[in-house]
C-alpha cells in the first residue's frame, strides 16, 4: 500500500504566512505540519509516499527530498490545471501501482492511531468479502462535528455502509453530524471513476462525486470512526490549537 498526500493548496485562509511558505510547510511545534502526517502514516506500516504538490512545490521537495533521511521513499507529482480533490488524486495515478492507496491531506492532523485503524479496517472488510461477490471500494474516516458544511456530510445506511457523500452542504441543512475527516483508503478502481469526472458547480473535480458513482455501481464503502483528536490546520488560529493537540502525543 502506498500513501498519497495532497499538498498542492495555496492556503489562502492563512494570509501572509503562505506567500513564501507552502501550506504543508507551516511550522507546528518546530516541524512542518505535513511531517506529522507522514510520520503518522509511517507508523501504520506504510513507507512508500506520493506527494501531490503545486504552490511553492520546490520548498516541499527540498525539505523531504527522496525521503531517505526519514526512512521512507517519496515521489512527487505536480497537480495540473484541473482543480479539486479528485483531480489531485488522479494526478498520482502513474506513480501508484495496482494496489490499495491511503490518501489524505497535508494540513489535516489527527491522532496517530487512526492511520493504522483506517488501513486495518480496509484490509479487514476486503478479507471478509472474499468469495462473497461483494466489491470493496474504499474506507472513509468520519468524525462528528456541529455542522459538516465546511467538509462533507457522510450518510450511513442501516447496514453501516456509506450510502452518499454530500460535499459542503449549505449551513444548517444536514440532518446528520458525520463529517469526512480527510483520510481514505481506496481500491485502485477509484481511478476509473476519477478519469470520468466532470467539474462540479464549483468548477472543481470533486472526489466525493467519484465515490458516489462507485456506490451507485455497487462498490461498498465503509466508515471508520476517528479516535482521539482531529484538526484541519487551515487558519492562523488553528496552528496554535494544533500545537497543543500534537503535544499530547509526544
Amino acid at each position: 500500500m502506498k500513501a498519497v498526500i495532497l499538498a498542492a493548496g495555496k492556503g489562502t485562509r492563512l494570509g501572509e504566512l503562505t506567500k513564501t511558505i507552502p501550506k504543508p510547510m507551516i511550522p507546528v511545534n518546530g516541524k512542518p505540519v505535513i511531517e506529522y502526517v507522514i510520520c503518522g502514516i509511517q507508523r501504520a506500516g506504510i513507507d512508500e509516499f506520493v506527494l501531490v504538490t503545486k504552490h511553492l512545490s520546490e520548498k516541499i521537495e527540498d525539505y523531504f527530498g527522496d525521503g531517505s533521511r526519514f526512512g521512507i521513499h517519496i515521489q512527487y507529482v505536480r497537480q495540473g490545471e484541473k482543480y479539486g480533490t479528485g483531480a489531485a488524486l488522479e494526478s498520482a495515478r502513474e506513480l501508484v501501482s495496482d494496489e490499495p492507496i491511503m490518501m489524505t491531506f497535508a494540513d489535516v492532523i489527527m491522532s496517530g492511531v487512526n492511520y493504522r485503524g483506517a488501513k486495518d479496517t480496509f484490509l479487514s472488510v476486503v478479507r471478509a468479502a472474499e468469495g462473497s461477490g461483494e466489491r470493496i471500494g474504499a474506507v472513509i474516516t468520519l468524525n462528528e462535528v456541529p455542522d459538516p458544511c465546511t467538509g462533507a456530510d457522510v450518510k450511513i445506511d442501516k447496514r453501516g455502509r456509506v450510502k452518499q457523500i454530500v460535499e459542503k452542504p449549505p449551513p444548517g441543512t444536514s440532518p446528520t453530524y458525520m463529517n469526512s475527516s480527510g483520510l481514505f483508503v481506496f481500491d485502485p478502481v477509484v481511478f476509473r471513476y476519477l478519469e470520468r469526472l466532470e467539474p462540479s458547480h464549483r468548477g472543481e473535480y470533486e472526489l466525493p462525486d467519484a465515490m458516489n458513482r462507485m456506490i451507485e455501481d455497487g462498490f461498498l464503502i465503509y466508515p471508520y470512526y476517528l479516535q482521539g483528536f482531529w484538526k484541519d490546520v487551515g487558519r492562523v488560529e488553528d496552528i496554535v490549537a494544533a500545537a497543543e493537540l500534537l503535544r499530547t502525543e509526544e
